[in-house]
């Protein structure tokens, strides 16, 4: 059994499933509070998204990083892109939720989805279709792999005499 590809993919399995868990978090949350579907939740998590790694693209990135610390680019992509969440709700609340508090039920729902709509076509406007990767590969030496401690393989192992 591989073991380094057995990690590597529990890894990505707890990762995926804590984005899911997030999102679901997020909406759970949403409703009990507002008693609203915010159709645009997955919206405003892909513009903060974009902002993580407009920051991380502006620092150089994995390929040419900078004299900034990992630390600190990883620090200043997730605080961005919190930021950037989090001021992009409270806009979307001022602006597409509030003025419908007392409204039929069906009209926050129906501007939910505008608002999901319109985010949407402006991040395919704004930064293009095309697929884009945060290319974490790069901070991991191919090579050695991940390093899991002391190594104790057969052609590596110290011999007795």
């Amino acid at each position: 059994m591989n073991w380094d590809l057995f990690v590597q993919q529990v890894v990505n399995g707890l990762t995926l499933g804590s984005v899911y868990a997030l999102i679901a978090l997020g909406y759970t949350m949403v409703y009990g509070i507002l008693k609203l579907l915010n159709f645009a939740h997955g919206e405003v998590y892909m513009m903060g998204a974009f902002a993580g790694y407009g920051v991380l693209t502006v620092l150089g990135g994995p390929i040419a990083p900078l004299s900034a610390p990992v630390l600190l680019v990883l620090l200043a992509m997730f605080g961005a892109g919190m930021l950037a969440s989090g001021a992009l709700g409270v806009v979307i609340e001022r602006f597409a939720y509030r003025p419908l508090r007392n409204a039929p039920r069906i009209a926050p729902l129906i501007s939910a989805l505008g608002v999901a709509f319109f985010l949407q076509a402006t991040a395919q406007l704004l930064f293009g279709a095309e697929r884009r990767s945060y290319e974490t590969y790069e901070y991991i030496d191919l090579a050695r792999g991940i390093h899991w401690g002391r190594s104790t393989s057969p052609s590596s192992g110290s011999r007795s005499s």
